[in-house]
């Protein structure tokens, strides 16, 4: 297991035939190979590009990073739970959307199988718990959500299926990353769909900033992951734009700051509300002690 987290499987299997197309092409020009060392070959162009693909990171920090995306991620999966609680204490889904929830379970489900085709379980064990805390949020908000989920429903089966068939023809392993990649980048700029809400009311009210900040730390991790350990553009480029939206989202709270309380609100109002009252009692004092005289 560890070995594998030095060294990810779509990365090695990516080395591992560039450098048996390296061997084969050299194979092929003997008297090229022998007569010029210097010379560019087929051969020893597939030799470099394996030497391109191969994990710049290696050793305990590739196995750091290795652990801090899924770590993040769990921490995003888990950030949607307050919203849900806010959800079910109010008993209406009010100006959240639904999108975000919807296309947690979505991009799980992609990338599971994304995840199997490359072996690679960095990918494939967080998007698996991803795809059922999806499903529970998605459950939990369509109890109280007054409009029609069907629409959501039918695009997330189109979009799962559509995957899932992709799988299974030449070149799916690309097929399902892309889909990915566009699956990754609406999960992360999920919250940003009330961002109009947001700069209208010039309150952040609408916009969780547990799921803002999870998201942040998650696409972090995973860009350099993909970048700097997988050497895999399907995983650092859509969270290198969802890096882009959540600081966007985070750069919101900056502008706006936190919005208040129910509670802090209705403590600053009791103090003025019982003032008056206050005096009014001090005033019938003096009179109830004039009354046996």
């Amino acid at each position: 297991m560890a070995s594998a987290m030095r060294y990810p499987a779509a990365a090695r299997i990516k080395v591992q035939s560039l450098l048996s197309a390296a061997r084969d092409e050299d194979a092929k020009f003997p008297a090229v190979n022998n007569s010029n060392t210097s010379s560019i070959t087929p051969g020893r162009t597939a030799l470099m590009a394996a030497a391109a693909a191969a994990p710049i990171v290696t050793g305990a920090p590739a196995q750091l990073l290795s652990v801090a995306g899924p770590a993040f991620y769990l921490y995003l999966q888990a950030s949607g739970l307050s919203t849900v609680k806010k959800i079910a204490e109010d008993g209406t889904t009010g100006s959240f959307s639904p999108a975000q929830f919807v296309s947690l379970y979505t991009n799980g489900a992609v990338w599971v199988i994304y995840g199997a085709l490359a072996q690679d379980m960095t990918v494939l064990v967080p998007n698996t718990t991803a795809v059922f805390f999806g499903l529970y949020y998605t459950s939990q908000f369509a109890k109280y959500h007054k409009e029609s989920m069907m629409k959501w429903y039918i695009g997330s089966t189109a979009i799962v299926g559509g995957s899932a068939a992709m799988a299974t023809m030449p070149g799916g392993l690309d097929l399902v990353g892309t889909t990915g990649c566009v699956m990754a980048v609406i999960l992360l700029s999920s919250p940003l769909a009330v961002m109009g809400k947001v700069i209208k009311e010039k309150s952040t009210a609408a916009l969780p900033f547990g799921a803002s900040l999870a998201g942040f730390l998650n696409a972090g991790s995973w860009a350099s992951y993909g970048a700097l350990v997988a050497m895999d553009p399907y995983i650092w480029a859509p969270n290198g734009l969802g890096l882009v939206a959540c600081t966007v989202q985070l750069s919101l709270f900056a502008m706006y700051g936190f919005p208040k309380r129910p509670e802090a609100e209705q403590s600053e109002e009791l103090p003025e509300k019982d003032e008056p009252k206050a005096e009014k009692e001090t005033e019938a004092e003096p009179k109830q002690s004039e009354g046996p005289k």
